[in-house]
């Protein structure tokens, strides 16, 4: 049977009124899923996951059409100390707390407050960053972030040609408490003048804290008793390929890092496998995560692992600028930023790297990259706008189909990636009724329409198919001349499937598509959920679900005008 727009005029609403919505034309559905207003105001509509630190955001309709879904996946804002673990609910566990924490800039709002200990000029305790020493009388005063780059640190040391400035203190900035008020004061410090790096050259910032290669370093830190795990995660600039150099160190020679070319390795056993060469004067964000037995290495987000052997020697010391206590692997080239932590950050370094990456334009894997714009997001969850509260959800992250692909917003709305990607739907959805309709937008990206893809409501014999696999197991053939598509088509359709006592009856961009006997009592089966079941997931875009549990045969072709006329399909 096949009854176009046209023909239905007279027996069913052809054009719904301006500004009449989705549920206006057809009260009461059973759930609705969309991006766009399906209720006339402004809902929220789905709860995103960014990919750089996996914190979650609700959005509403006018937020993902507005670019706000988007600006919240491409920004990374919260700084190193600011971050708090993730929970169920998104980053709002407890603060990350850091062992030691070194910057030029601040590394978050939970800064410490530390005393300018051995300062010149006495000063109030502050939220310095380092203390510098002047070459032209060997002054020492301690500096904030903003005083570094304000123009109060070369005021202090001079603008001329022979005036130089010294770290000799480069203060931690961690905190040891969630409340964020005692210093953990790891301060990495160096009293030998001659061994001090540099933080201004000839009246000039650096921007960074220079190390010579010969004997500029920070003594070992005591860092107590602390045992493995431990994570680093640094932004460091070296000034040569050819030589071993000692980013920092931990204990003793057993258990320090260092760059060589022309890989990434460690100091002490096998080397680790990384493509990335260490090129002079150039930035790079490096994350060491290391557990006593086995390590993995991270370079500008890039993750390859490898082993170093098996230690069990409880940490005892950190040094800065230095692979060993002896002195023997100094640090040629730059440090901006190193951060220590005495736990396994394998789950936080996407979050802590962002940021790093974001604040100094460091070229990160697209996907969790904020400085150059390409996060993806993904949807924990597609809210329902009916007022049953039906959400569809998926909590575990790899199954969670893409809305933002490297920092733009998906133009056909939701992708599943065909392999697993699904968002589940609640059992309370349909529940043994005689009579039900279903209305979907989505695009298949998949060489043709398979068995494996449909959206169903089954009664174990009789079923709605419609290509898009959200609610259970296929019971009607596909293949079906009557109802299938080409197999080529990759386009975006309406697809629609009305239910009465009778009969079933399928179309696609408002044309049936075939019909066939219906018995009564559909159920929503078991498993499965928008873009998926246990036989398969859909390969592609799905922009619209809305799901009636009555026969809207009167309404649809109104319901399909609503849905033309927001996305031009036929």
């Amino acid at each position: 049977m096949h009854i176009s727009l046209d023909s239905a005029l007279g027996q069913q609403r052809r054009l719904n009124q301006v500004g009449e919505s989705i549920t206006q034309i057809a009260p009461d559905p059973a759930a609705a899923y969309s991006l766009r207003s399906l209720t006339g105001s402004d809902p929220k509509v789905v709860r995103v996951r960014r990919g750089s630190d996996n914190h979650e955001q609700d959005f509403t309709a006018s937020d993902v059409s507005s670019g706000a879904l988007v600006d919240f996946v491409n920004a990374q804002v919260v700084a190193p100390l600011d971050i708090q673990a993730l929970s169920a609910t998104g980053r709002d566990g407890d603060f990350l707390i850091a062992k030691a924490a070194y910057s030029l800039r601040s590394l978050g709002t939970r800064q410490a407050t530390v005393a300018a200990t051995g300062d010149t000029v006495a000063r109030a305790d502050g939220k310095f960053v380092c203390q510098v020493r002047r070459s032209s009388d060997d002054a020492l005063k301690s500096f904030t972030a903003d005083e570094i780059t304000d123009g109060t640190l070369l005021s202090f040391v001079g603008t001329s040609g022979s005036d130089n400035g010294f770290v000799k203190t480069w203060y931690d900035q961690s905190v040891t408490t969630q409340a964020g008020d005692t210093a953990t004061g790891n301060h990495a410090t160096q009293a030998t003048a001659a061994s001090q790096p540099k933080i201004v050259s000839a009246g000039a910032y650096l921007g960074k804290v220079k190390f010579d290669g010969t004997d500029d370093s920070f003594d070992a830190v005591s860092i107590s008793s602390s045992s493995f795990p431990v994570s680093v995660i640094s932004l460091s600039s070296p000034a040569v390929t050819n030589s071993t150099i000692g980013l920092y160190g931990i204990n003793t020679q057993s258990g320090g890092f260092y760059h060589s070319t022309p890989k990434i390795s460690m100091f002490a056993g096998s080397r680790l496998d990384s493509s990335v060469t260490p090129v002079a004067d150039n930035d790079f964000i490096r994350t060491d995560i290391f557990n006593g037995s086995s390590s993995s290495l991270s370079v500008n987000g890039t993750e390859t692992t490898g082993t170093i052997g098996t230690s069990t020697t409880a940490l005892t010391k950190f040094e800065v600028g230095n692979s060993t206590q002896s002195g023997n692997n100094i640090f040629n080239g730059s440090i901006k930023e190193i951060i220590l932590y005495t736990s396994d950050q394998s789950d936080n370094r996407t979050a802590i790297e962002a940021n790093i990456g974001e604040v100094y334009s460091i070229d990160l894997p697209s996907g969790v990259d904020p400085g150059f714009d390409q996060v993806d997001g993904f949807v924990e969850t597609w809210y329902d706008q009916s007022g049953n509260g039906r959400d569809a959800v998926q909590a575990t992250a790899s199954k969670q189909p893409k809305i933002v692909n490297a920092g733009s917003l998906i133009s056909n709305g939701l992708d599943f990636d065909g392999s697993d990607d699904l968002l589940e739907l609640p059992s309370s959805l349909i529940s043994n009724i005689n009579s039900a309709s279903i209305f979907v937008v989505a695009e298949n990206e998949s060489s043709g329409f398979t068995s494996t893809q449909a959206i169903i409501i089954s009664t174990g014999s009789q079923s709605f198919i419609l290509p898009a696999h959200f609610l259970n197991n296929l019971s009607f053939n596909y293949s079906s001349t009557s109802i299938a598509l080409g197999a080529t088509d990759t386009n975006t359709h309406l697809f629609t499937a009305t239910a009465g006592s009778s009969n079933v009856e399928a179309f696609v961009d408002g044309t049936s598509k075939g019909t066939l006997s219906s018995s009564s009592g559909f159920s929503q089966p078991g498993t499965g959920g928008i873009g998926g079941e246990n036989a398969g997931s859909w390969n592609g875009q799905i922009q619209e679900v809305i799901i009636y549990a009555s026969d809207q045969t009167a309404n649809r072709v109104a319901i399909e005008t609503n849905i033309n006329n927001q996305y031009s399909l036929f």
